[in-house]
């Protein structure tokens, strides 16, 4: 039997580039459904675009679940590619905090119609909202459910989301979640409105 491959800490690190891509395309979608949904003048557009955007949206702060790989990949390289690859996921992180937070504002921006203040009723959705995307980050990382499988495969969807709800501790752990998408949300969406100004 041959011996396991060693990587060294260039191929880690570059390696690494395959699933920080991929990611950074799915929290993009949502992005641009967002925008879109936010132009929309239809209902009708509204609401498939906004579909998209919703299904989409855990892709963004789901970003953050990556830095686990940081872990795994620190005793394969060394002190410099350490350096790299706490630069290359500080980096992935702070831009799936920026994803969520412009993904969700165009979200506000349809609920509030241009007002300047964000209205009671929007905290109100955009909180529930947070809740739903803390269930679709749990699906994603536990269950290992796709964006996509809501239309490719929407009974798998749903029997994930049912195994979700039977699991006390994944139904609080997705709570966890939801709750730290409202602190994120909330800290940072008048500054990333601000840089649309």
């Amino acid at each position: 039997d041959s011996e396991p491959r060693h990587f060294s800490s260039m191929e880690v690190f570059l390696y690494n580039f395959n699933f920080i891509w991929f990611n950074t395309f799915l929290a993009l979608i949502a992005v641009l459904f967002g925008w879109l949904m936010s132009k929309a003048d239809s209902t009708f557009a509204k609401v498939w675009t906004g579909f998209i955007w919703f299904i989409f949206l855990p892709n963004t702060i789901y970003i953050l679940t990556d830095i686990t790989h940081l872990f795994e990949d620190w005793s394969k390289v060394n002190d410099f590619f350490r350096t790299l690859l706490v630069i290359q996921y500080a980096l992935f992180a702070i831009l799936g905090i920026i994803t969520f937070t412009i993904a969700i504002n165009y979200f506000r921006k349809v609920l509030d119609r241009g007002s300047k203040q964000m209205k009671i009723s929007t905290i109100f959705a955009i909180c529930l909202l947070n809740l739903m995307v803390g269930f679709g980050v749990v699906l994603g990382g536990i269950q290992r459910t796709n964006s996509w499988y809501v239309i490719t495969d929407p009974s798998r969807v749903f029997e994930d989301a049912l195994n979700l709800i039977y699991s006390q501790e994944l139904l609080m752990l997705s709570i966890a979640v939801g709750l730290f998408n409202n602190a994120v949300y909330f800290l940072m969406a008048e500054t990333v409105a601000a840089w649309g100004k």
